[in-house]
């Protein structure tokens, strides 16, 4: 049987979720707003300007959306999407810049399919190889905390089986959680591509991969 196309997706009908519903109205209605409003900017300012501008009105303050310190000046601002809060905007406080790093359809924004070592994902399961093909952030996945102009993105392509598990108990699945790693610059750019790992040292190796690389466009800048 093929895959269901990722726009098929719709998530279980648990309690969380028949409760935000009416998250799913607001987060449409905020996400044509901030296209007008960014529309609405008539300035030589550049569009990551623009979108920082609007991302510190009201809007963006209510219950619907959340934020966390990064470190180093950088912000991520969560939406919550079926009940859940997710990395949508990163903003970077120091040049007054912001992107967008996961659409509200739970899709990587800066991440593209060039940005992945698929030759680690080769022994994954089909499920979740294709879920990094569609670039899908739709479960618990996170943004880390900022080093020397780089960050760790933690990118769950399939959940512990407890996620399923509702309000009462009933629900979990004998899944097994599935991570894979990468890290990323200040403006959303992947320094070293998405990979599963064997062993946490590597992250370390990756860590110092990516700073090297920030440290050489420094110089030719």
């Amino acid at each position: 049987m093929g895959h269901k196309k990722y726009y098929d997706y719709k998530p279980p009908l648990g309690k969380r979720n028949k409760i935000r519903y009416a998250d799913v109205v607001l987060n449409k209605e905020s996400l044509m707003s901030i296209y007008k409003k960014l529309a609405r900017i008539h300035s030589n300012k550049s569009a990551e300007e623009k979108l920082y501008e609007v991302l510190q009105t009201a809007t963006y303050k209510s219950s619907l959306y959340q934020t966390e310190d990064l470190g180093e000046g950088m912000t991520v601002l969560y939406q919550s999407i079926w009940g859940w809060y997710k990395p949508r905007f990163v903003l970077n406080h120091n040049d007054k810049t912001a992107f967008e790093f996961m659409d509200s359809y739970e899709r990587l924004v800066t991440v593209t399919t060039d940005d992945i070592d698929w030759a680690s994902l080769k022994k994954l399961p089909e499920e979740a190889i294709y879920r990094a093909e569609c670039l899908s952030f739709q479960f618990p996945s996170f943004i880390r905390g900022f080093r020397n102009g780089v960050a760790r993105v933690d990118w769950q392509l399939n959940p512990d089986g407890r996620y399923y598990m509702d309000d009462d108990g009933f629900g979990m699945t004998d899944d097994e959680e599935i991570e894979i790693y990468g890290f990323i610059d200040t403006n959303g750019n992947v320094l070293v591509k998405f990979k599963n790992i064997m062993d946490r040292k590597e992250l370390e190796v990756m860590r110092k991969e990516a700073e090297e690389k920030v440290k050489v466009l420094k110089t030719i800048k």
